[in-house]
């Protein structure tokens, strides 16, 4: 029996909230560390510690700068969670599905690449560009003919082939536009 094949495209892990919360422990802990440190090596806390310590301890939770303090602080806090649970993009979309058992994946940017090269095989297209999006491939042709209707139509009609032919999956459609240039 053979182990079952992992899937190529998984989504990304969520470093941006992950960093966030890695560099607040850092500075706490940093921060607690000298604190530490300089009580054990002098026998007394540092004087401006004890002075923000005592303010502080002064403040009431009716204060306008303890409440502000507060709302900053429970967005900050939701942002985070919200950037934990949110999926990120795949960087990598599963593509040509055959029966074989296994996946093939290609990144984002070189279906876009592919999409683009397909496109540019008109020969009224002196350029083109093409991003992938999470539904569909946005592509731009520049062209200096004077007809640019005629030529979004056959950019689309190439970028829908492509797409057709790479079958790329949860991409389904593409976006064409024409720009001219001289």
């Amino acid at each position: 029996m053979r182990a079952p094949v992992p899937a190529l495209v998984y989504r990304p892990t969520r470093s941006a909230s992950a960093t966030v919360l890695a560099l607040l422990l850092l500075i706490v802990g940093g921060l607690g560390t000298w604190l530490t440190g300089y009580r054990l090596l002098t026998g007394s806390w540092p004087q401006r510690t004890v002075t923000t310590l005592n303010a502080l301890g002064a403040v009431s939770f009716s204060s306008i700068a303890a409440l502000i303090t507060a709302g900053i602080a429970a967005v900050c806090g939701l942002l985070m969670l919200v950037a934990a649970l949110w999926p990120g993009r795949p960087k990598h979309v599963a593509f040509l599905p055959d029966d074989i058992p296994g996946q093939t994946a290609l990144h984002r940017s070189d279906l876009a690449i592919l999409v683009k090269r397909h496109v540019e095989q008109l020969a009224t297209i002196r350029s083109a560009s093409a991003t992938v999006r999470r539904s569909r491939v946005d592509v731009v042709v520049f062209s200096d003919a004077d007809d640019l209707d005629a030529v979004r139509e056959a950019a689309s009609k190439k970028a829908d082939e492509a797409l057709e032919v790479f079958n790329p999956e949860g991409i389904t459609r593409s976006r064409v536009r024409a720009k001219r240039v001289s």
